[in-house]
């Protein structure tokens, strides 16, 4: 007894689906080269930004640190006072504020892992190209 394959029993043409599965994998090619080089894309992006923001060690945490003594020092020494208000000692900080106060304290470099870099990317993807109405 012969045993035949199961191609052979159905009546299929192994040419036929061999073109059947090189034109699925050609339409399915493009769609997957595009994801592989957005992945690759965030990826190199992530350790761009991880390398720009994440690795700078710079004297601003010391600053920040002597910047809220002053502060502390600005209330502690009108406190001492009587005679002046809450709102004078809230005036006297906001203007201590408006005039000493750098945003780039704001700024962490410890957030630039890379993860926190790739999902900046990926936020940076989802968002480039989208119009306001």
């Amino acid at each position: 007894m012969r045993r035949m394959s199961v191609a052979v029993k159905k009546g299929i043409n192994p040419k036929a689906e061999s073109r059947k599965c090189a034109a699925r994998f050609w339409r399915l090619f493009p769609h997957l080269l595009l994801c592989l080089s957005l992945v690759a894309y965030a990826a190199l992006g992530a350790l761009l930004f991880q390398r720009i923001e994440g690795g700078s060690d710079s004297s601003t945490e010391q600053e920040y640190d002597e910047f809220l003594g002053q502060i502390v020092s600005t209330v502690q020494n009108l406190t001492d006072n009587s005679s002046i208000s809450h709102q004078y000692i809230v005036k006297q900080v906001a203007l201590k504020m408006r005039h000493g106060f750098k945003s780039i304290w704001l700024q962490r470099p410890d957030r630039w892992d890379f993860f926190g870099s790739m999902f900046f990317c990926c936020t940076v993807f989802t968002t480039v190209g989208k119009s306001a109405r």
